[in-house]
């Protein structure tokens, strides 16, 4: 009988692990940059997604989409004149984020509208509602981070809503 009590705990410490496994809450490693994101001006929403292996993101909603004249706002302070009449809604800004880590992206750009200039870019997520961007020229070091948070799809635009709590 003794022998038989060892047994059985033996074998519920091997499976222990694999209980504990099983049974754990989803963490951090499951969040995904995929969606739309606020940013921590509220100014623009920008919506990341995959494209092909690396993530991009574009412009859905800016606070102040139309000029003076009630037109569409343009990419005027682009630095290739070509591009200066494209307007800025639907513009891609993110591009070629690549996975490194749990929760990590680098090597991309991010395009800032209001210099016309592309930033060097890296980005974490902290849970699935933080969006941590380093946005930086040559070094992370000397960069700054912004932080994005997570808006429901159908709140695009709408993130005061009552129905879209920030």
């Amino acid at each position: 009988m003794h022998r038989g009590k060892f047994v059985g705990i033996l074998q519920f410490s091997c499976m222990l692990p694999l209980l504990l496994l099983t049974t754990m809450p989803a963490t951090a490693t499951d969040a995904t940059p995929v969606g739309v994101w606020l940013d921590d001006s509220k100014r623009i929403e920008v919506k990341v997604s995959a494209c092909g292996e690396f993530l991009c993101g574009k412009l859905v909603w800016f606070k102040w989409p139309d000029d003076d004249q009630g037109l569409p706002v343009v990419d005027l302070k682009n630095k290739n004149w070509s591009l200066r009449s494209r307007p800025l809604l639907g513009l891609v800004v993110l591009r070629n984020l690549r996975a490194t880590d749990d929760n990590m992206w680098k090597g991309g750009e991010i395009y800032n509208p209001d210099d016309g200039e592309n930033y060097r870019v890296k980005m974490s997520i902290e849970d699935d509602q933080t969006l941590r961007v380093r946005v930086y020229d040559l070094l992370p070091l000397f960069g700054e981070t912004h932080i994005w948070t997570r808006i429901a799809e159908n709140c695009v635009g709408h993130h005061n809503d009552i129905k879209c709590p920030e």
